[in-house]
C-alpha cells in the first residue's frame, strides 16, 4: 500500500510540471517499471537522460550516427565550462545508435567500454557527435566518434566497443 504522504508529495510535484515535463516523467517511470504505460511509443524518445542533457538523435543509418547536444547553463561546471560527462553521454548514445543501425532483428547492444579524449573546452552552442563503425564483428562492434562545436572545431574524440546480444523477451 502506498505511503499517503509520499503520494501527496508526488501529486503536488506533478501538478507544477508542464506537459512536456510530465511526458518525460511518465517515460522515465516506464523505463523503471514495465507495468507503467509510457507517454510515447517505444523509440519516440531516446530516453530521459538524453532529454535531460538536451541530446537529440539527428539520424543513424548503415553504421553511422549523428547526435547533437545543446549546451545549456545547467550543464556548466563551476568554471563555466561544459561538464565532460555530458559529452561522454552523447558519445555513448551516438555509438549505440550507430551500432543499433546495423543489428539484425532480435539483437540489442550494450556498451563494453568507451575512451574519450577532451581537446578543447566548450561554454555554449551545440555540439555534434558523428560516430562510425570501424569494425563489426559477430559479438563486438568497434566505433569511433568525433565531437565538433558550431564552428566545426574538434572538441573531443572517442573510441568504444559495444557487445551484440541476442534479445530475449
Amino acid at each position: 500500500m502506498p505511503d499517503d504522504a509520499l503520494r501527496s508529495q508526488l501529486d503536488a510535484a506533478i501538478d507544477v510540471l508542464d506537459d512536456g515535463q510530465r511526458r518525460r516523467l511518465l517515460d522515465w517511470a516506464g523505463s523503471m517499471n514495465r507495468n507503467v504505460t509510457r507517454a510515447r511509443e517505444a523509440g519516440a524518445s531516446i530516453g530521459p537522460l538524453a532529454e535531460a542533457l538536451h541530446i537529440t538523435n539527428a539520424g543513424a543509418k548503415d553504421g553511422v550516427a549523428e547526435y547533437r547536444l545543446e549546451v545549456v547553463p545547467e550543464m556548466l561546471n563551476p568554471h563555466g565550462v561544459l561538464h565532460g560527462g555530458a559529452v561522454y553521454v552523447m558519445a555513448d548514445y551516438s555509438m549505440g545508435g550507430a551500432t543499433t543501425s546495423v543489428l539484425a532483428p532480435g539483437e540489442i547492444c550494450a556498451t563494453i567500454e568507451i575512451k574519450i579524449s577532451y581537446l578543447r573546452s566548450v561554454r555554449a552552442g551545440t555540439l555534434t557527435c558523428r560516430t562510425s563503425i570501424i569494425k563489426q564483428g559477430r559479438a563486438v562492434v568497434f566505433l569511433e566518434s568525433h565531437i565538433t562545436d558550431d564552428d566545426g572545431a574538434l572538441v573531443a574524440t572517442a573510441t568504444g566497443s559495444f557487445a551484440v546480444i541476442a534479445h530475449r523477451v
